[in-house]
């Protein structure tokens, strides 16, 4: 795969950028908030770079499964997700930048044998009051949560549609990290597990040779101490320090820790940097001086 023409800017898109963090499920709110962000990015293709958007979708995830115990249909939850913020997300950045957009649905393969599927980390749907039956749960502020795998991609399904697309367009793949298959006589089949997507924002970064890597979430940056009065954002991170942050095991397991070697596996397969940084700093990622933390060879 050939990256385009225009150099390729993957974006990896926290899923509370595209729900307000005030709880509110509902459609209109969920408009107004993919538009703030379809505006930070349109202001990215204005800079003369092609989009490739990864975004999550928890939130949207756990208003489809409500207080539903079993998660077997996991996967058509996420294929659902993708369909309706990928369309909102289509939709908001093309009238922003006038440039085509395309959002593609899609797969990622995973290992069925993954071990991450005998010890189910990943919480998804909303708060019980009572442990669910034959349905990992873990207790969480007063009530329970349901878990379940998150195993590591092996490969994007779509990946060749994913390059040819780019060519023409700006593109929104991957929502949710994909849908989790994995490989069988019959061709793929869908499992109930949530893929990290900020594991595969990287992956294909890494194969479609993108020029950048962005992380955008809601703080503005790697800290040091983190959790202690001397923490500070850092502003660069060479690739030897990140692999000793992970080592110490000091970064959150489901929310910096993934960004941190994500970027990690980016600078080190393609030599270029990759980037964490508040959802309100994008527009201005690629610009001087460059805002969040910066991982760099």
């Amino acid at each position: 795969m050939s990256p385009p023409e225009r150099p390729l800017l993957v974006v990896a898109l926290g899923g509370n950028a595209l729900n307000p963090p005030a709880g509110d499920q509902g459609y209109a709110a969920e408009r107004t908030a993919v538009q703030q962000a379809a505006g930070q990015l349109a202001s990215l293709a204005a800079q003369g770079w092609r989009l490739l958007v990864v975004h999550g979708n928890g939130p949207q995830v756990g208003r489809l499964l409500g207080t539903q115990a079993d998660p077997a249909d996991l996967d058509i939850h996420v294929a659902q997700t993708q369909g309706e913020l990928g369309y909102l997300l289509a939709q908001a950045l093309q009238n922003a930048c006038c440039h085509p957009v395309a959002a593609l649905l899609t797969r990622v393969e995973v290992d069925a044998a993954d071990a991450a599927f005998a010890h189910p980390t990943k919480p998804i749907g909303a708060l019980l009051a009572a442990p669910p039956k034959q349905v990992a749960a873990l207790p969480v502020g007063g009530g329970w949560r349901r878990v379940v795998a998150s195993p590591r991609p092996l490969a994007v399904v779509e990946a060749s549609a994913i390059a040819t697309l780019l060519r023409e367009h700006h593109v929104i793949a991957a929502g949710g990290g994909g849908v989790a298959v994995a490989r069988t006589a019959a061709g793929h089949a869908g499992l109930p597990a949530v893929i990290d997507k900020d594991w595969v924002a990287a992956r294909l970064a890494i194969d479609l040779q993108a020029q950048a890597l962005v992380f955008a979430t809601n703080v503005a940056g790697v800290q040091s101490d983190h959790g202690t009065p001397a923490a500070r954002t850092l502003a660069r991170l060479p690739l030897a320090q990140a692999h000793a942050l992970l080592a110490q095991g000091t970064l959150g397991a489901g929310s910096m820790a993934p960004k941190v070697e994500s970027a990690a596996a980016f600078v080190q397969a393609c030599g270029r940097p990759a980037a964490i940084l508040h959802t309100d700093a994008l527009a201005q990622a690629l610009q001087q001086p460059a805002p969040g933390t910066w991982v760099t060879p």
